[in-house]
């Protein structure tokens, strides 16, 4: 079972020199902001969505790709958030994202 609680995952916006100057707020690109989700064992799960909504960046998240800004991630009870990459490396030949051409997925031949 996959379990997802509350991912995020922001990217900080570089500034211009003016700005830098006169603000201290930081900005952030939010790629994926706060998604939840279980996937149990034999479910099929879709994660479908528009260019640049975070379906990638999820998926990266989940396969220890990309570290998630806030949020958690178990996969069969067990806290996957902050694995060792030895420890990911064992864990990805268990996890498979399928990537699909949508044009042909849609394709009613």
């Amino acid at each position: 079972m996959l379990v997802v609680e509350n991912l995020k995952k922001y990217y900080p916006l570089e500034k211009s020199f003016v700005e830098k100057l006169l603000t201290r707020k930081k900005r952030f690109v939010k790629a994926v902001d706060g998604i939840s989700f279980t996937i149990r064992r034999g479910e099929i799960f879709t994660l479908a969505g528009e260019t640049g909504c975070g379906k990638t960046t999820t998926g990266r998240m989940i396969l220890g790709l990309e570290k998630p800004t806030e949020g958690r991630i178990f996969f069969e009870d067990v806290e996957i958030t902050a694995l060792p990459e030895k420890e990911m490396r064992k864990l990805r030949r268990k996890i498979q994202p399928i990537f699909q051409d949508p044009y042909a997925s849609l394709n009613p031949r």
